[in-house]
């Protein structure tokens, strides 16, 4: 009897950890599809605006609280017009406010895209 118990007791265990386990293992596949598109959108935004890495992610970031949008959204949508060539106005109007005020702060004219 006291054997029959213990081993429920280890079967139960063992569950709760696989049950653990496969959560997290599934957080981890979501980020690493999360981190690929937020690069992808990166490499949007340094081709549209000639910008570094770390202003391409500030402008994404600034992007996403501008429009509070998450940034996971904001970049699936740059992606999305890097290949289709449609975005919506919100993420336009707020990544071209982005990167001209960049362009400025620069010393590049205000026009060249």
């Amino acid at each position: 009897m006291f054997l029959d118990t213990r081993k429920a007791d280890v079967e139960a265990a063992l569950r709760a950890k696989v049950e653990v386990l496969e959560k997290e293992n599934l957080q981890l596949k979501n980020a690493l599809v999360s981190h690929a598109v937020i690069d992808q959108a990166m490499g949007v935004i340094l081709a549209a605006g000639h910008l570094s890495p770390a202003e391409a992610w500030d402008a994404l970031r600034e992007i996403s609280m501008h429009t509070n949008i998450k940034v996971r959204l904001v970049a699936q949508s740059l992606v999305e017009w890097g290949a289709t060539g449609q975005i919506c106005t919100e993420i336009s109007t707020e990544l071209e406010r982005q990167l001209c005020g960049r362009r400025i702060t620069a010393g590049e004219p205000e026009g060249s895209l």
